[in-house]
């Protein structure tokens, strides 16, 4: 043998590790480090793989790189003492008490990690009362992240913010700018003024040249007629204002005719992001499309569609990279939170015509996940939270009270699990609270008075009725009437103190082979009673089904087949509202996109921040 190679896995670490103990020791010093009357024994070397600006500094024909002795200026001792440590160890502790200078003396020394942590830690800690100043702070060391994040919390917060002292210290420059936001959430334009009034009177003589431009920033049109007539209009600093009495005429001037108005100053009428209520969507998260941009949000009110984004690692993967068989749980009608799942990796996947249920076909890998997301609207995108512990798909999630319970479904190699887990969405934290009665997979689930309703499902080629009434306080299960029809992968919800059911799936055994068979049936239980009675059939028989409240009305949207031919089938979801005076559903949509294999729930969203799907036969 002419050759070995061999590489120590731990060199790294050791390396570091010993010259950390040289500088603990004192050992091979080459150069001090002084702020003020503090002094660090260093060594060049370490200093300047840490730091770009040391390296600048012992690299270069500067005095410094000479000198034993180098002197800081501007910078906090402690701070600078827990960098150089850093640089030895990789470690440093971030605190309330030290996160601004520490990462304002990172970002003189170009120690970029540690400015990104603070920052991070900075972003954490964000409150009413000290937004306004890490917005400044950010601004001020080139943190963009911090910054922006800073600036969404003031817009998101402005009537709180705007009692504080932190804005009452605003530069006119800053509140200008503040006030012309189209994203501050506000629900009337008053709070707007009041906060302009508020900022003025804080300090008026000096302030008082200032409000005929902040004036300008106010959305007059927005405001009741006689609040600007008997509130703004007679106001002291107003009528002292040339400026502002020329707005004020020149707004009487817009309102008589808008078309003609030639005056001097815009009169927006743009809404304000707090006066925009979010619209009761039908959200189809996951599963697997044709034609891979699916549309998956749906306005069932107005027949919009729109594209929400997809889950992280399915943006990241290369081919066609889909989460199938997810579950999702919305709480307090605007949070949406999305668990495990198939992740499936087809290769081919969008080549075959869109009608041929060519799935099997598919060079596929196939992962199930443990992976938790919360859906941030204001940033159309998946927010990565504590995973679950254990990896799951085909199951049901269910919230109450602060927390998210996981049921059933299958887990690695397809095995039915009995695990119930619990994520306390204020820690951020998933536990194990005990065992399921019984396995059930493509399960359905809905809260009532604190409990939680465990409906049908499957086992292998089994169907269930079950109906299990899980209270979560007392981890205590009871068993109640079961549904007349057994089904799987089906829609419920909860309408006053009754359950629907709606479609789903069965296994039939017509022929020499066992195959699935789509539901219409409607099933509706009444929980005082303990009884079940049969509701309207659906419009068609439809599987993969989420039904839900909007609006007041109950609607469904579902994953219907037709058979173009013995070896072609279509695929696609319909979407219908059930008419309670004529105790019937219609079809809002019949073909709405051709995802499959999706988790379908209702939420309150702004759209705004969505791109709309344009479809030429309802849009115009």
């Amino acid at each position: 043998m002419e050759k070995m190679a061999f590489e120590y896995e731990d060199h790294q670490l050791v390396l570091l590790e010993e010259l950390k103990a040289m500088f603990d020791e004192h050992l091979l010093i080459d150069v001090y480090i002084c702020v003020g009357e503090n002094q660090i024994p260093c060594h060049r070397n370490v200093l300047s793989a840490a730091s770009p600006y040391f390296r600048a500094m012992f690299t270069s024909s500067l005095t410094e790189s000479r000198q034993m002795r180098v002197e800081l200026h501007e910078v906090d001792a402690a701070s600078v003492s827990l960098l150089i440590n850093y640089a030895y160890t990789g470690k440093v502790d971030v605190t309330r008490s030290n996160a601004q200078s520490l990462l304002a003396t990172a970002s003189l020394l170009q120690m970029l990690p540690v400015q990104r942590a603070c920052a991070k830690f900075m972003e954490m800690q964000l409150d009413i009362n000290n937004c306004i100043g890490i917005h400044a702070f950010a601004h001020a060391h080139s943190c963009p992240e911090l910054s922006i994040k800073a600036r969404e919390f003031i817009e998101k917060n402005f009537t709180q913010v705007s009692h504080t002292d932190e804005f009452l210290e605003l530069s006119a420059t800053q509140i200008l700018d503040l006030l012309a936001s189209d994203e501050l959430n506000v629900e009337k334009e008053e709070v707007v003024w009041e906060a302009l009034l508020s900022w003025v009177t804080h300090s008026s003589e000096i302030r008082r040249q200032h409000i005929g431009d902040l004036l300008a920033k106010v959305r007059l049109p927005l405001l009741p007629a006689r609040f600007v007539q008997d509130v703004i209009a007679p106001n002291n600093l107003i009528q002292r204002s040339l400026t502002c009495r020329g707005i004020l005429s020149d707004m009487r001037d817009f309102e008589r005719n808008p078309q003609s108005y030639t005056g001097d100053y815009d009169f927006s009428i743009s809404l304000r992001s707090g006066m925009i209520k979010p619209e009761h969507c039908i959200l189809l998260v996951g599963g697997l499309s044709q034609s891979r941009a699916s549309i998956n949000c749906y306005n069932p009110l107005t027949r919009e569609t729109f594209l929400m984004a997809t889950f992280p690692e399915c943006e990241d993967r290369s081919g066609y990279y889909c989460v199938e068989d997810p579950a999702v749980v919305v709480a307090d009608e605007t949070n949406v939170y999305a668990a495990g799942g198939n992740y499936i990796y087809h290769e081919n996947y969008g080549d075959s015509p869109s009608d041929e249920d060519s799935f099997d076909d598919f060079d596929e890998e196939e992962s199930v996940r443990k992976d938790f997301f919360f859906y941030d609207n204001d940033h159309n995108k998946w927010i990565a939270k504590a995973p679950m512990l254990f990896p799951k798909s085909n199951f049901t999630l269910a919230y109450e009270d602060g927390k998210i319970f996981s049921f059933g479904g299958l887990t690695l190699n397809q095995h039915p699990t009995e695990i119930v887990e619990c994520f306390d969405v204020e820690k951020n934290k998933w536990s194990y609270v005990g065992m399921m009665p019984t396995t059930l997979v493509d399960l359905s689930s809905v809260v009532y008075g604190g409990n939680i309703f465990l409906l049908g499902g499957r086992t292998g080629v089994a169907v269930h009725n079950v109906v299990l009434k899980y209270d979560p306080r007392r981890l205590e299960w009871t068993p109640l009437a079961g549904m007349p029809t057994p089904r799987f992968s089906f829609g419920v919800c909860i309408v006053d103190n009754e359950i629907l059911v709606a479609g789903g799936q069965v296994y039939a055994h017509a022929t020499h082979t066992i195959h699935r068979e789509a539901l219409r049936s409607v099933e509706i239980y009444n929980i005082d009673d303990n009884q079940w009675r049969t509701g309207p059939d659906l419009p068609a028989p439809m599987f993969n089904v989420g039904l839900m409240q909007i609006s007041g009305g109950v609607y469904c949207c579902g994953t219907v087949e037709q058979h173009r031919s013995p070896f072609r089938i279509y695929r696609h979801n319909m979407v219908c509202r059930l008419d309670i005076t004529r105790n019937e559903w219609q079809k809002i949509e019949s073909d709405l996109c051709d995802v499959r294999n999706y988790a379908a729930v209702a939420v309150k969203l702004h759209t705004r921040r969505l791109s709309q799907v344009f479809r030429p036969e309802v849009d115009t």
